[in-house]
């Protein structure tokens, strides 16, 4: 039994090199490819490994023609063994911050239209503050926070999580907006004004939106052939709108996305009754570990930034926070 091998680690000696050896070989498939990664020999690598598996009385790794998969036993001493090697890596920059030894890596993931309407001005004065930190971002689409939770994040920008009683994580409210669909310049349903008129439209969604506006999804024209497929997915929103811009297909994004500068005069916003959903954009920490260092200083920034912001003399910005109802506090 995986809860079995686990009890053992209490009385066990877990060595941070044999960590290192299973997060390396699970993030690059390989004992080969982990050794050469870690400047180690193959034997080291496969014997740190035997070692950890006698440690923890659980078979972790599977070795297969492919390459190596992680057990059940081995994926949750995963998420254990990243969260522990960061932490320390946490530490190693926080001392040498307060020695004044420059470096840092902050990894982050955003909602897309915080990527456009705030992001680029809080980066911008972040770099003038902290030349010397390295900074890692991704687009965080739907509530699945995983990489923050095994510790490949230091905290998230975006909507509230799947599962709202995840204890692992700590959620504090930013921004609610409504959702606005999309289209092309042009588009033959520019016109339209309910979601009604727009079921003969091929839409493109991310799963997270799909699963926010059934209207979407329940909805269907009887008159429509049933061996057409109306509804497609998308995992990142600059490819959803790089499509819609080409087609007639459709999709749904918050409206201070819309209102945009770069976005705002390449697309039109359908003027539709019965959307009526609202979306939160959350910041997304671990709970019980308290931002330090670099990221803490990046967020500091964040809420100095984007209160100025709020504020902004440029119309085009204002455009973006009147789409908005902040919850961020002084």
């Amino acid at each position: 039994m995986v809860s079995e091998g686990f009890d053992f680690i209490m009385n066990s000696t877990l060595k941070l090199y044999q960590l290192e050896c299973l997060v390396a070989v699970a993030d690059r498939g390989s004992v080969r490819k982990a050794a050469t990664y870690l400047t180690r020999s193959p034997t080291a690598v496969s014997n740190a490994l035997r070692e950890l598996e006698k440690t923890v009385n659980a078979v972790l790794l599977e070795r297969r023609v492919e390459g190596v998969i992680l057990t059940e036993a081995g994926a949750a001493l995963l998420a254990h063994a990243r969260l522990v090697l960061r932490q320390l890596q946490r530490a190693s920059d926080e001392v040498s911050h307060m020695a004044h030894r420059p470096g840092g890596l902050i990894r982050m993931a955003i909602a897309p239209w915080l990527m456009h309407g705030v992001l680029p001005d809080v980066v911008r004065d972040f770099r003038v503050q902290r030349p010397d930190v390295q900074i890692d971002i991704s687009e965080q689409l739907g509530g699945e926070y995983l990489a923050l939770r095994n510790g490949q994040l230091d905290f998230a920008f975006g909507p509230q999580p799947d599962n709202s009683n995840d204890s692992a994580l700590d959620v504090r409210p930013m921004y609610t907006y409504s959702y606005a669909v999309v289209s092309r310049r042009d588009h033959p349903a520019a016109n339209a004004h309910d979601i009604a008129d727009l079921l003969n439209f091929d839409w493109l969604l991310s799963r997270a939106i799909g699963r926010m506006i059934p209207e979407l999804l329940g909805q269907r024209n009887e008159s429509a052939s049933p061996d057409i497929c109306r509804v497609h997915y998308v995992r990142s929103v600059h490819a959803a709108l790089a499509i819609v811009r080409s087609t007639d297909m459709l999709s749904v994004v918050p409206w201070p996305l819309i209102e945009s500068p770069d976005i705002r005069d390449r697309y039109t916003a359908l003027n539709l009754g019965g959307l009526r959903t609202e979306g939160t954009t959350c910041l997304i920490t671990r709970r019980y570990e308290p931002l330090q260092g670099a990221a803490l200083a990046f967020l500091n920034t964040f809420r100095r930034v984007a209160h100025d912001l709020e504020n902004s003399p440029i119309s085009s910005v204002r455009r973006i926070f009147a789409m908005v109802e902040s919850h961020l506090v002084d």
